[in-house]
């Protein structure tokens, strides 16, 4: 085995000394939890980073190390951290009553003030997750439609139970023939039975002649489509405009529901409000809580329907803590201190970020790129935006020590991040952490230039070089 990089030993050791107390909480952590967390995106090598607090757009860890939050809890928290609305409302519901076992006027309100900003939503339905959201508007799907057939995109992450755990774009996991011609091998993760890929298949996104061909062979079968407009864990690839309405053309003909996973996108605004097109289902979590466990289904009236209680053979759904008050408080405070001006200056902030990022790897020498929409970034090495996910496995292959670095040797710099390259501007972001933020970034590109000439060499440009992949 090959001994680490002097620089990687530096940056370690660096992260080491300036955490001890996380790395005695990680010891311990690990005696009750499997790897110390129970999050898989949130662990990492030494050990993760312990937080003791948050306030605005600033986290503190055990140590009482300070950093910007540019990571949000990975997009769920807009707001920041310890919004005096957000906290107020819920400090107040939860001395009423946090889950009463009965309906309250909360579930209306909260949910009046998302039919009035989502396009597709008639009616809604509450969970706890984006999981569960994505869960129920499938099983919706196949209730209303009598079918089974599930299609998602090829890396596409709409959370972890089995019908989304199809080529989610995580490590590991086998490959299983789909049951569509001429689609690649769907890759299974440990757990999820290989009958799974009988009725869900994934396809390329962006690839028309792909989804064409599957609405030929099997359009009558498919109960829905569902598909991040932005997807998230594959690296911030937009749906083309010219597909997501091919996308909504093909379901309509054939009578199967589009299905828009928005759990992360509400950031922006929802995508289908500013973009188009309106589908028939829409999953929401996330930031729609206020900062609490929120999941949300919901879309066309006839279609959610079918779980009204005094229709015909209702579908049954259940949840102890789905449309909890305190969720709710917090998620009507959220959406109340959430406005289209807020978005615009979201929007405003991310793309002087993703520039600024560009121009610190170009003066660098190193070859990469900024992408995403609005509030949400995905840093790549190499050029080029990735236009789907097997361009992004094959962007990232041989490089996850190096961009472990990055995400290790920011953190020492005081800022957070998410280790997979996702970077979030939110509410409190001021233009001067942004700033702050592009500029130790080249600092930590150029404390690995001699990493990546050594081992990624294809990554160094100057001003004679050819353009790298």
């Amino acid at each position: 085995m090959t001994s680490p990089h002097p620089i990687d030993r530096s940056i370690t050791a660096e992260y080491t000394e300036r955490t001890p107390r996380s790395q005695e909480a990680f010891a311990r952590a690990c005696r009750s939890l499997p790897g110390g967390d129970t999050r898989t995106m949130t662990s990492y090598k030494p050990y993760p980073t312990y937080f003791a607090e948050g306030r605005g757009g600033r986290l503190t860890d055990l140590d009482g190390n300070e950093y910007r939050d540019f990571l949000a809890n990975y997009g769920a928290l807009v707001h920041g951290h310890d919004h005096p609305a957000l906290t107020e409302a819920t400090t107040r519901q939860l001395a009423r009553a946090s889950a009463p076992g009965g309906p309250t006027p909360l579930q209306y309100e909260h949910a009046e003030r998302l039919i009035a900003r989502v396009p597709s939503l008639e009616r809604v339905r509450y969970c706890n997750s984006g999981t569960e959201a994505t869960m129920w508007a499938i099983r919706t799907a196949r209730a209303f439609t009598g079918r089974d057939l599930v299609i998602k995109m090829d890396g596409g992450y709409h959370g972890t139970h089995d019908w989304a755990e199809v080529s989610p774009f995580i490590t590991g996991g086998t490959a299983v023939p789909q049951n569509l011609s001429g689609l690649p091998d769907a890759q299974l993760p440990r757990g999820i039975p290989s009958v799974v890929a009988d009725c869900v298949c994934a396809v390329p996104i962006n690839d028309l002649d792909v989804i064409e061909r599957v609405f030929e062979e099997r359009g009558e079968e498919i109960a829905c489509v569902i598909v991040e407009p932005m997807m998230g864990v594959a690296g911030g690839i937009r749906a083309r405009p010219e597909y997501l309405e091919r996308l909504r053309s093909l379901c309509t003909r054939d009578g199967a529901l589009l299905v828009f996973d928005e759990c992360v996108t509400f950031r922006l605004g929802t995508w289908q409000a500013r973009f188009g097109p309106v589908p028939d289902l829409t999953t929401l979590s996330k930031i729609i809580g206020g900062g609490l466990p929120i999941g949300v289904f919901g879309g066309r009236r006839d279609v959610m329907d079918i779980f009204d209680p005094q229709g015909d053979a209702p579908v049954y759904h259940a949840s102890a803590f789905g449309a909890n008050s305190a969720s709710l408080a917090a998620g009507c405070a959220a959406l109340d201190h959430f406005s289209g001006e807020d978005i615009d200056d979201l929007e405003r902030k991310g793309n002087r970020l993703r520039g600024l990022l560009e121009e610190e790897a170009s003066a660098i020498g190193i070859a990469a790129t900024a992408v995403g929409q609005g509030s949400l970034t995905y840093f790549h090495f190499g050029t080029g935006d990735p236009r789907n996910a097997a361009e992004t496995t094959k962007r990232r292959e041989g490089r996850e020590p190096l961009r472990a670095l990055v995400h290790l040797a920011l953190l020492n710099r005081g800022f957070a991040t998410a280790k997979h390259g996702l970077i979030c501007v939110s509410i409190p972001t001021t233009d001067t952490d942004i700033d702050r933020f592009a500029r130790a970034y080249g600092s930590v590109l150029e404390e690995l230039r001699p990493i990546v000439e050594e081992h990624h060499p294809e990554l160094i440009r100057d001003h004679h070089s050819s353009v790298a992949v």
